[in-house]
C-alpha cells in the first residue's frame, strides 16, 4: 500500500514549543502524536504553517530544531486565529504569494492538532481534513468556569465556522466528543468522530530516591526535611483547576489534627492575573502560609521524582477534557485523589479516590484516608500503575492511523 500523504499543521510549535509557559498539555499532545507518527511506514508527514510565519524567525527556529528539521515544510495560506491577527493576515499578507496550490495537489489528509485549519485547505475538496479536538472549555457555563473565557469564546466560534460535516476529528476523551456534540452537533458528524485517548509519557515510572529529591526541591527553593511529607498537585494556576479550594482544604485537614510535617506543593504555570488569586488565599491563612510552596513551572526532568515521593497527589479540577497530570501521578506510583466529573472518570477509572470537586467534606475525608492509611495508599498505587497500563501514545495514534485508513479509501 502506498504512504498516505500527510500534513500536519505544525502552528502550535511555532507559537509554543520553544517557551515553557507555553508548553502546556496541548503542546505535549501534539509532540507525542507527531513523534509516533513519524515512526510509522505508512504515513508521508509534511509540517504545514501559516502565512504569516513565512519569514518569521519563530519558524526559522522550528526548523533548525533537530527532530523537525527531518520534515518537509509547506504553507498553508492563512489561518485565522484572533481579532488582531485576522486584520493583520487582511491588510498585510497576500496568500498567493505564500500559498502554492501544488505543494497540496497529491496531500490527502490534513491534521490538525489544534489551531483552525486554514481557507485554502477547507476549500480543497480532495483532501480529508481531521481535528483533534481537547474540550470545550470556552462555552462551559460560568458556574463551572469560574471565569469568563472571552478571548477562547471568540476562538471556539473560529473553530466551529470551520466545522461541517466533512470534517473528521479524533476526540481525546468520551467526554469531549458528549461535548462538541452538544455544543456543535448541527456541524458535526458523530460517524466521524473518534474516541483517542492520550497517554503519559513513558518516562514516567517509581522513583523513591530521596536525595535526588532533595537536590529538585532545592532547584524549586524548597528547604524540605527528610521527615517531612507532602502532597502534590500540578496544573496551570487557572480557575477551573479549583486551587484555592483545595488549598482551604488542605490546610482544613492539617489544623483538625495537627499535622506539623506535611506540606502541600504545587507545581504548574501562572494563568493571566489568576496567581494573584492564588497567593490572596496564602495570605488570609497567617502562619500557616509555610505550609503551602508554589513551584511555578517545573521542568519535565523534574516531575517524576516529585509525583513519585508525594504522599498522594491531589487534583479536584471542575472540567478536563483529559485530564493528564492523575495519569502521570498512577504511573509514577502515586496515590490519586481526583473529581469525578468530566473525563477524570474515564482517566482514573477505579484507580483514584474520586470525590465531588467542591465537596469539602468528602475532599478532607480522602485526605485522611490516604493520609492514616498505610495499606490503602498500597493498594492504590497497586491499581495506578495497573490502570495506567491502560493509556500509551502508540495505542492512541495506532487507533488515529487506523481511521485515517479507513477515510482515504
Amino acid at each position: 500500500m502506498d504512504r498516505i500523504n500527510l500534513f500536519f499543521d505544525c502552528k502550535i510549535f511555532i507559537e509554543r514549543f520553544f517557551t515553557n509557559s507555553l508548553r502546556s498539555g496541548l503542546v505535549f499532545v501534539a509532540w507525542n502524536v507527531l513523534k509516533t507518527m513519524h515512526k510509522n511506514e505508512s504515513l508521508q508527514i509534511t509540517l504545514a504553517y501559516p502565512s504569516r510565519y513565512a519569514k518569521s524567525r519563530k519558524l526559522r527556529k522550528l526548523k533548525e530544531h533537530p527532530f523537525f528539521s527531518q520534515f518537509k515544510f509547506a504553507c498553508a495560506g492563512a489561518a485565522e486565529t484572533s481579532r488582531n491577527l485576522l486584520r493583520l493576515i487582511e491588510s498585510q499578507l497576500k496568500e498567493k504569494i505564500y500559498y502554492k496550490e501544488e505543494y497540496f495537489k497529491n496531500a490527502q489528509v490534513y491534521l490538525s492538532p489544534y489551531f483552525p485549519i486554514p481557507r485554502k485547505i477547507l476549500e480543497q475538496k480532495h483532501i480529508k481534513k481531521i481535528y483533534i479536538l481537547h474540550d470545550t472549555i470556552p462555552v462551559l457555563p460560568k458556574t463551572i468556569l469560574n471565569c469568563n473565557y472571552e478571548d477562547g469564546i471568540y476562538f471556539f466560534e473560529m473553530m466551529r465556522k470551520t466545522f461541517d460535516k466533512d470534517i473528521y476529528s479524533f476526540c481525546v476523551s468520551q467526554s469531549c466528543k458528549d461535548d462538541y456534540l452538544k455544543y456543535c452537533g448541527d456541524k458535526l458528524d458523530t460517524t466521524k468522530m473518534f474516541v483517542t485517548h492520550n497517554a503519559a509519557s513513558q518516562d514516567y515510572a517509581p522513583n523513591y530516591d530521596k536525595q535526588e529529591l532533595a537536590c529538585v526541591l532545592k532547584k524549586y527553593k524548597v528547604k524540605h526535611n527528610p521527615n517531612d511529607q507532602y502532597l502534590f498537585s500540578l496544573c496551570s494556576l487557572e480557575p477551573r483547576k479549583n486551587i484555592p479550594f483545595t488549598i482551604s482544604c488542605f490546610l482544613k485537614f492539617i489544623k483538625k489534627h495537627n499535622i506539623q510535617n506535611l506540606y502541600f506543593y504545587l507545581g504548574g504555570s501562572t494563568w493571566n492575573s489568576y496567581d494573584s488569586a492564588v497567593l490572596k488565599t496564602l495570605e488570609d491563612v497567617g502562619e500557616f502560609k509555610c505550609k503551602v510552596k508554589l513551584l511555578g513551572y517545573i521542568d519535565d526532568s523534574d516531575l517524576n521524582i516529585l509525583y513519585s515521593n508525594s504522599l498522594f497527589f491531589t487534583f479536584l479540577s471542575q472540567y478536563e477534557g483529559f485530564g493528564m497530570p492523575p495519569l502521570e501521578a498512577m504511573q509514577a506510583g502515586t496515590p490519586v485523589i481526583a473529581s469525578n466529573n468530566s473525563s477524570l472518570p474515564e482517566v482514573v477509572g477505579d484507580a483514584a479516590i474520586s470525590v465531588i470537586c467542591n465537596d469539602e467534606s468528602a475532599v478532607i475525608k480522602a485526605f485522611e484516608d490516604f493520609y492514616f492509611n498505610e495499606n490503602l495508599r498500597k493498594e492504590y498505587i497497586a491499581k495506578g500503575l495497573e490502570r495506567a497500563k491502560m493509556f500509551s501514545w502508540e495505542k492512541c495514534v495506532g487507533q488515529m492511523i487506523h481511521s485515517i485508513e479507513e477515510v482515504v479509501k
